[in-house]
């Protein structure tokens, strides 16, 4: 028990020290009458798909790069990246190439420096330890990027929920639930 309740403290510190002002920008863009695409490596990949689905049981159209069926982003898309270190090659490529095609660009990271690559067009930096141990990370008993996956996971369910308030929400997902189980 003592364990979980450390990691439990360690979320609780970094959901807590987010920007208000990057998190309120996220929200606003999840609002908006758009397609999303999400996409990540490796267990933020996992995370990104997750909050694709969620996305999509509030009644938005998405989609996760890499699957066999989706489709070509428009300049009037936008696409949610998750990346701890922001410089994954695969991550930097897809963002790239999407604001090379016009898409929004929102990227969900723990480096700082990299909401400012010229594709990235807003962002959200979660204050997380991430695989690198950089000195300015904060403190955690877990192993690689799990303060950030398991950050990113509980913060953009968050905005989702926040996006999407609605009396009826819980009913609006469940229809948009998968029947085929």
């Amino acid at each position: 028990m003592k364990t979980i309740s450390t990691i439990l403290e360690e979320l609780s510190a970094v959901c807590s020290n987010i920007s208000n002002e990057q998190y309120e920008e996220l929200i606003k863009l999840l609002k908006q009458d758009r397609t999303f695409y999400f996409a990540g490596e490796g267990r933020s990949g996992l995370v990104a798909k997750a909050i694709a689905m969620r996305l999509m049981h509030g009644g938005k159209r998405v989609h996760v790069i890499g699957e066999t069926t989706t489709p070509a982003i428009k300049a009037s898309d936008v696409l949610i990246i998750l990346s701890g270190s922001g410089k994954t090659m695969q991550t930097v490529h897809v963002g790239e190439s999407a604001a090379k095609a016009g898409a929004e660009v929102f990227l969900v990271t723990t480096n700082q420096e990299a909401l400012s690559h010229d594709w990235c067009h807003a962002g959200l930096r979660i204050p997380a330890a991430t695989k690198h141990r950089l000195p300015e990370e904060p403190a955690t008993i877990q192993p690689l990027g799990n303060q950030f996956d398991q950050s990113a996971h509980i913060i953009l369910d968050a905005a989702i929920i926040d996006s999407l308030q609605s009396d009826h929400l819980q009913d609006e997902m469940k229809k948009k639930h998968s029947n085929l189980e």
